[in-house]
């Protein structure tokens, strides 16, 4: 038989580890809520912030269009320019024997022989069908530095847009007086 001050020490003990218990789970539980609650509040000035930087790209993102579009617009008036000026440059197609004169005054002036030439009439160019190309052929020989300055002064002193478009160098490289031979197909542009 158990005497009364067992029971009640046992009572005691059993509310006492329950009570412990019930202490023990609202610290847990407060602790870890609080917890809980400062990552959450963690995560929100996080998302917070991702939502600025999202509204701010957004910002950037329509301010870059701007930018894109004004630049696209200067890129085009440029275009608008030089096409004016690359027209403003070119001749009549009736007026490609002037190009060939003023060839042959270059070569001319520079001691370049000219020997056989060809060209066939402008014809529409391969690039646009705005402008028609004209191609004068040629073999010419003199020595390598006025033959230089010649091909120089072709693509770059003529008041008109001539390319090269081809060049082979004839075998031999020099001859005993140090002239150099070769074949060379200029082209120009001329309106249509």
């Amino acid at each position: 038989m158990k005497t009364k001050i067992q029971s009640i020490i046992e009572r005691v003990v059993t509310y006492g580890v329950i009570i412990i218990c019930i202490l023990g789970m609202v610290y847990y539980f407060g602790s870890v809520s609080t917890k809980q609650k400062k990552e959450v509040m963690a995560k929100n000035t996080e998302l917070a912030s991702l939502k600025k930087k999202i509204s701010e790209a957004e910002v950037e993102k329509d301010n870059r269009k701007v930018q894109l579009e004004d630049i696209n617009k200067q890129i085009d008036k440029k275009k608008d320019e030089v096409n004016e000026r690359f027209e403003k440059l070119l001749e009549k197609s009736d007026n490609y024997t002037i190009f060939i004169e003023q060839v042959q005054r270059k070569a001319k002036a520079l001691d370049i022989l000219i020997q056989n030439s060809t060209y066939d009439s402008p014809t529409q160019s391969a690039e646009t069908s705005k402008y028609l190309e004209f191609k004068f052929n040629a073999t010419v020989t003199g020595q390598y530095n006025k033959m230089k300055r010649f091909l120089w002064e072709v693509e770059n002193a003529m008041g008109r847009l001539v390319k090269i478009s081809n060049l082979e160098i004839n075998a031999p490289v020099s001859d005993k007086h140090g002239n150099i031979s070769m074949k060379l197909t200029l082209s120009t542009f001329f309106k249509s």
